[in-house]
């Protein structure tokens, strides 16, 4: 969707994503500015913007659904860069606990053997990697515990959750209260 008031138009540039790669490089920050400007785009969009309409909804390419992109839009001299994750999870996070809950969005049968991928970030700024593994039989994942002390150092939790089957995305948590 596109806020369009005084702006004559848009470019829209879809990148396919890696989405563990670039997780992995940045868990927290879910914006990739700058990153793609030497890529080129596996498809372009170029968007008139009515004066008379408040927002316009443009749907992605045929060619590009089902798949992990970065949309990038260019309007007015200002880019912005957001996630698009094609998936069909439900993620339940249990902070309480430190598990998140994987089911099918639309079933609810649990997804098990979906791979979760955990970054925390440490009080002092540090952002580590913390655990991975994959959802039991229940489509559970205990992200929090670990044989050290390092969750009494965890401040939150960025959580990559990717299935083969349906798809991938990104929650952050808080740790369990001990």
């Amino acid at each position: 969707m596109i806020n369009s008031q005084n702006i004559a138009g848009a470019t829209i540039n879809f990148y396919e994503m890696d989405v563990e790669l670039l997780f992995s490089r940045n868990p927290f920050v879910q914006q990739f500015q700058g990153e793609f400007n030497s890529i080129r785009p596996n498809h372009t969009l170029t968007v008139d913007l009515a004066k008379a309409q408040a927002e316009h909804k443009v749907p992605l390419p045929a060619k590009l659904l089902g798949k992990n992109v970065i949309v990038e839009i260019t309007a007015a001299g200002l880019t912005k860069t957001v996630p698009y994750y094609s998936h069909t999870l439900a993620v339940q996070t249990i902070e309480n606990y430190g598990q998140v809950k994987v089911t099918h969005q639309t079933t609810g049968k649990p997804v098990p053997k979906a791979y979760v991928k955990v970054y925390a970030r440490l009080g002092n700024g540090e952002i580590k990697f913390f655990k991975d593994g994959y959802t039991d039989i229940r489509g559970r994942f205990d992200y929090a515990s670990l044989n050290t002390n390092e969750l009494e150092q965890a401040q939150r939790f960025s959580i990559l959750i990717l299935s083969d089957d349906y798809g991938a995305l990104v929650r952050e948590a808080n740790p369990p209260k001990q």
